[in-house]
């Protein structure tokens, strides 16, 4: 149990509920103790991994008692869960922000939104571990989560296709999600590809990759013949 230097429990002072303590409401109290966790439980799932990891060793990186713990989250794998969400969060909100400085412009779109996400997830590897690594095989529904976060992105990109097939600079299909998942799985693989290298390619290369690999996939084969969707 974390104490602090008077021997009292950090997190005590939520026994006391609506006291104000150092300056901070106990909702405000609250809330930064669960940041606290997940902030732990980012460095150390990120860094030692998930299943090195014990609960009292979370709550020696946040400061916080263990009991503290238990107040925000049921076990590791809902702590895990919760940091593999902001961290898709994160990532979500940099590829939009990208696309949307892109303006309409497809090429830009695809490079600048492709650019975003590898930055984010790969300038700290710490992201990449735990949304491409630790979150793998932990449970059923972790991993139920897992795959429908991975359709969230395919929707995504698939958008994105339709949006620019839409103004005329690739061809219209009836549903471009098939495609968009392939793709998404592909990066994700050349993420884990990346963590695992002796000497990982320098990340504009493989952003410059990534890039082509989508713009080839939108633009579709040279013949004609292979763009018509196939009967159901």
């Amino acid at each position: 149990m974390v104490r602090s230097v008077t021997g009292r429990d950090l997190g005590d002072e939520a026994a006391v509920p609506g006291r104000v303590y150092g300056g901070r409401s106990a909702e405000e109290r609250h809330t930064a103790r669960r940041a606290a966790l997940v902030e732990a439980g980012f460095e150390l799932y990120g860094t030692a991994g998930y299943r090195a990891v014990t609960i009292e060793r979370i709550c020696s990186q946040a400061r916080l008692a263990t009991r503290n713990f238990y107040e925000h989250f049921r076990d590791q794998e809902a702590l895990l869960r919760a940091v593999y969400d902001r961290t898709i969060a994160e990532a979500t909100a940099s590829v939009l922000a990208a696309l949307e400085a892109a303006g309409d412009d497809p090429w830009a779109r695809v490079q600048q939104g492709v650019s975003a996400f590898v930055h984010t997830m790969l300038d700290d590897a710490r992201r990449a571990r735990i949304v491409c690594l630790q979150v793998v095989g932990v449970s059923d529904d972790l991993e139920r989560h897992r795959r429908q976060v991975l359709h969230t992105f395919a929707d995504l990109l698939a958008n994105e296709a339709r949006r620019t097939a839409d103004a005329g600079f690739i061809p219209r299909r009836r549903s471009y999600h098939v495609g968009a998942l392939a793709l998404v799985g592909g990066v994700n693989e050349l993420l884990v590809d990346w963590l695992h290298a002796d000497d990982p390619l320098p990340l504009d290369r493989l952003v410059a990759e990534i890039a082509q690999l989508f713009l080839a996939a939108a633009a579709g084969p040279p013949d004609r013949r292979f763009l018509a969707d196939p009967e159901d």
